[in-house]
């Protein structure tokens, strides 16, 4: 015996017992916890006791303790009396009788036997059907702030006729529940956002209404409701028109799925330890809980398995190891594993490589829908990768990857339509049309934050030369100095030297600062070329004309394959 434990303390050690809380569960000793508690004349006790005997399927001594709790005024004793006369377990099924204790229950104020009462009233169980009378117990218990009676009430004016005019009671009740954690009404609100049918919502944008399912969504995926986690975490992860990018949160419940032992859990947290998105990098930490997934079958694991091999991230690189993570991974329907082995076999860095299977795995991975090989397709044709160069097909497969979500195919078949155009067979009012869709296409990369740093400088340096030859726009310096000198604080030095020519003639200090700067790229014939210009005709105060330092400056232009280098040296 613990005499000198009191009640409370006794039943929660027989709690601890009985449920298993951080102990194996042992019903034996958590009698002997509760019968201590009875003992001493506690109602919690020998509602426990009753508990217990219901456990070990002696419902006549659970009855016995249960009446000893209500005895006391014990409020859940009388509502588990009650479930047992409904059901007839260990008793004779008495619907009247149960009703009865839920009364008596209710007179101690309890919101469960509110919500309870209010069931029997709305379907006539024990008493008479009145859904007038069972709005008025769910009230009680949604006004005790209980979200059970919260969701009653709010799917009781769901169901009435006033919805229709009035959804506001309805949504009120919902909210202030799915507030308090109960999942029914999160899904409840989740569902009406997302049909949006309500004649409430005329007037309400569309975002706003994925905005508000999004929230309930959420709210589903913090009580660990696992479709909407994995969901939750993926448009985190991913970001969409709605709802911005945030690794922070994606791994919180990547976290929270991994916890749960699934194994897309494994993946995305996985995945944000290997590139440190929301949380510090660890690719050792990141291969174990990929590996984990992978042993589930998840397919996007083997994929970023086989990444690390090709990439040897903590490990030698090893395109042929990665191949084979590539090629399992593509037998369980990845798209992305078959780009990877397209890419694979377009870069030659597998043995017995070839060009017609990268095109092969692209094609098959786009019949699947998935953009990116869209996007490659559109580069295949472009260049007569595993097939013929074919403009027309290119643009066909880029347009397919933009109206997928490729932001790279923008840009792509942007600088294809610029660089090429002028070889296809167009008259100049299609050509121009082409120039205007390139230029609309640069600025919609430049614009959006999720352009590739080194495609977002070029295309700015594209666009100054639309705006420099007056191709498919309206011929503009002022514009074309704008969009180089936007490049040019990229540190590109193409753009650089247009700044450079832009500024030669007004403001030569100024002028002369950008070439510098664009000259500390070696690599940059354009700069060079200029420079040997600069030799040759001389540029007071800066450089005095010198014919030997013009010729070497075109010849390092000319080893980088400047044409009109070229042509100077061939004069001089």
């Amino acid at each position: 015996m613990n005499e000198s434990l009191n009640p409370k303390a006794l039943n929660d050690l027989g709690d601890a017992c009985f449920y298993g809380v951080n102990r194996p569960v042992n019903l034996e000793l958590a009698y002997s916890y509760y019968k201590q508690a009875a003992d001493k004349d506690n109602p919690v006790g020998y509602y426990n006791l009753g508990n217990y005997f219901v456990a070990k399927k002696d419902y006549k001594q659970a009855l016995i303790n249960y009446e000893k709790s209500k005895a006391f005024d014990y409020s859940p004793a009388a509502i588990t009396l009650a479930k047992l006369y409904q059901n007839g377990y260990g008793v004779k099924k008495n619907k009247k009788k149960a009703y009865k204790y839920l009364v008596n229950a209710a007179k101690l104020n309890d919101p469960d036997a509110f919500n309870a009462l209010g069931d029997c009233l709305l379907k006539g169980i024990g008493c008479q059907k009145s859904s007038e009378e069972a709005i008025l117990f769910y009230q009680k218990s949604a006004d005790l702030n209980n979200p059970t009676g919260q969701l009653n009430v709010g799917l009781y004016h769901l169901s009435q006729n006033d919805y229709k005019k009035n959804p506001e009671k309805a949504f009120h009740w919902l909210d202030k529940a799915a507030s308090n954690g109960e999942t029914t009404a999160m899904k409840t609100m989740m569902n009406i956002y997302l049909e949006g049918k309500h004649a409430y919502f005329k007037k309400k944008s569309h975002a706003y209404l994925q905005e508000m399912a999004f929230y309930y969504r959420e709210l589903l995926a913090k009580a660990k409701d696992i479709e909407q986690l994995k969901i939750v975490a993926n448009v985190y992860y991913e970001g969409n028109a709605i709802t911005k990018k945030n690794y922070e949160k994606a791994c919180f419940y990547f976290q929270a799925l991994k916890d749960l032992n699934d194994p897309e859990g494994y993946y995305g947290y996985g995945v944000c330890l290997l590139y440190g998105q929301g949380i510090k990098q660890n690719i050792d930490e990141a291969r174990q809980y990929l590996e984990l997934a992978s042993q589930a079958k998840h397919p996007k694991a083997l994929s970023r398995l086989g990444d690390m091999h090709r990439m040897g991230m903590k490990t030698s690189a090893n395109s042929e190891k990665a191949k084979e993570f590539y090629m399992e991974a593509s037998r369980l329907q990845d798209p992305e594993a078959l780009v990877n082995l397209g890419l694979l076999n377009y870069r030659e860095q597998i043995e017995n490589h070839s060009k017609t299977l990268a095109y092969s795995y692209m094609e098959t991975a786009a019949k699947k829908g998935y953009y990116q090989a869209m996007y490659w397709l559109g580069v295949f044709h472009d260049k007569g990768v595993g097939c013929s160069h074919d403009f027309k097909i290119a643009e066909k497969w880029f347009e397919k990857a933009i109206k997928a979500g490729s932001l790279g195919a923008k840009y792509k078949y942007a600088t294809m339509i610029i660089d090429e155009i002028e070889n296809e067979k167009f008259n100049q009012k299609k050509m121009n049309l082409y120039y205007l869709k390139a230029k609309e296409l640069l600025i919609e990369y430049v614009l959006d934050p999720e352009h590739n740093q080194n495609n977002y400088s070029f295309a700015m340096y594209y666009l100054g030369q639309l705006f420099k030859d007056g191709k498919g726009v309206t011929k503009s310096l002022r514009t074309a100095r704008y969009w180089f000198e936007m490049a040019a604080e990229t540190k590109l030095s193409k753009a650089m030297v247009e700044v450079f020519l832009f500024l030669k003639p007004t403001e030569p200090k100024h002028a002369m600062s950008w070439l510098n700067e664009a000259l500390k790229d070696t690599l940059s014939s354009e700069a060079l070329y200029e420079m040997g210009n600069l030799y040759l005709e001389g540029y007071s105060p800066f450089v005095e004309s010198n014919i030997a330092q013009a010729k070497k400056y075109y010849e390092q232009a000319a080893r980088l394959n400047h044409p009109k280098a070229l042509e100077k040296l061939m004069m001089n």
